[in-house]
């Protein structure tokens, strides 16, 4: 395990949005961030998904591709690969102790106080990538878009909001517009701007600031895809694909399966001499079947149990997974294993939940800003949303009681929090 590993376990990962930290970090680094060729991915739901699809697709076509993804799951190293392959320990351990030095012996840090988790790993990332000598690096935005960490980009080859929706109220904003406007903070001036968001509302902000840009603004609604039975049909701006298969079952990732190949194409079109890249059907089609992402409605089998682990952990996330879960198990009832940071909506996400009519097991955290035991107690009080609800300390106990409870054809869901799908995945594991 890796320092950062542990740093990230000890709750190391609390925000801390602003640039002037990773400006001067990466500033005492040779500013590596400059010499690389990127996309900035940001958006509500969807970024990691989005990113993985491109990533695939691009390295399916002969480039070199690095990734930056957020959170992980039960490795550091999941978060930044290079054609799918992970960094390596040693190098996450070089580059950290690189960047600590920097810190150490720099005055400019005491006043502006130590760089965050976060910061420190973008920093990791970019360095890392400029020395595989990446064609190309996709980067996913943390958190918002206009103060993240990762917005240090200072003219990405193409930036993509895939959607908004409301999440992070008490940093981003109250409202779809303030959230929205939090996002198009990436895009940077006579750039080339790609949205998946299918709200009208939204859209029109981002379009708009993008004009005041007069950055070159494109619509994945400007495209269509078909899902027929396993396979998927794109109709692109000239691309024509059919019998895509994408292994996974998840209604919501028709949209970001669309937004991937749309990037592709819109990347095709404006840098097809510059990236030496010739988009074609086959290759694509052959990214594309690669894809595989976890904690992103991934379903399992542990003890003869059907059991599905999706990231979801806003009321926007939760209501996809519904739809998707109805759809793949229709007439199947659920156990909900569940836990949430107590800064999310988590009152709009348990009253959705709650529409599944399953049992709820909580999972008590052992992180400061997870939701205790005593919080949800005093929710439910006033709210009777379950008909019955379990407390439990740890993930393994949630299973095991799960496990043994449940009918023969009862499905386990796990979601709410990727810290509760790491601790899963790791409690299945070992």
């Amino acid at each position: 395990m890796s320092r950062l590993d542990t740093v990230y376990n000890a709750g190391g990962s609390f925000i801390n949005l602003g640039l002037e930290r990773i400006k001067v970090l990466l500033h005492y680094a040779g500013n590596p961030q400059d010499r690389l060729k990127t996309i900035h991915v940001a958006g509500t739901n969807g970024k990691g998904s989005v990113s993985m699809l491109l990533s695939n697709i691009l390295t399916e076509h002969g480039l070199r591709v690095g990734l930056y993804t957020s959170p992980h799951l039960t490795a550091f190293a999941e978060r930044i690969t290079v054609n799918n392959e992970r960094i390596k320990d040693n190098d996450i351990e070089r580059l950290d102790s690189f960047f600590q030095d920097i810190i150490l012996v720099n005055d400019d840090f005491k006043r502006l106080s130590t760089p965050s988790f976060f910061e420190l790993t973008t920093a990791v990332c970019f360095q890392y990538f400029f020395e595989q000598k990446v064609d190309i690096a996709i980067i996913e935005a943390g958190l918002g878009g206009r103060l993240d960490a990762t917005n240090v980009i200072k003219q990405p080859l193409i930036s993509i909001i895939t959607n908004v929706a409301m999440d992070h109220k008490n940093i981003l904003g109250n409202s779809l517009k303030k959230i929205a406007l939090e996002k198009a903070g990436i895009i940077k001036k006579n750039s080339v701007i790609v949205s998946g968001d299918r709200r009208n509302k939204t859209k029109n902000i981002i379009g708009e600031y993008a004009s005041g840009l007069n950055a070159a603004y494109f619509s994945a609604d400007d495209v269509k895809i078909v899902k027929k039975k396993d396979f998927y049909d794109y109709y692109g701006l000239k691309l024509r694909i059919k019998n895509i298969l994408l292994n996974n079952k998840a209604l919501y990732q028709k949209y970001n399966l669309r937004l991937g190949i749309f990037s592709a194409e819109i990347l095709n079109k404006c840098y097809e001499n510059s990236l030496n890249l010739k988009l074609n059907e086959n290759s694509t089609r052959k990214g594309i079947s690669k894809f595989y992402n976890e904690g992103r409605f991934e379903i399992i089998k542990h003890k003869n149990s059907d059991i599905v682990l999706d990231g979801a952990h806003n009321p926007e996330g939760i209501r996809s997974l519904i739809l998707s879960l109805r759809r793949v198990f229709s007439n199947r009832n659920f156990i909900i294993i569940f836990a949430v940071m107590k800064d999310k909506d988590y009152e709009t996400i348990l009253r959705r939940l709650s529409s599944l009519s399953g049992e709820l097991y909580f999972i008590a955290l052992n992180d400061d800003r997870a939701l205790s035991k005593e919080e949800l107690n005093t929710f439910l009080k006033n709210n009777n949303y379950f008909k019955n609800v379990f407390i439990f300390e740890s993930v393994k106990d949630a299973l095991e009681s799960a496990v043994r409870d449940k009918n023969r054809d009862d499905v386990l869901l796990v979601c709410g929090s990727f810290r509760l799908l790491g601790e899963f995945k790791r409690t299945v594991v070992s």
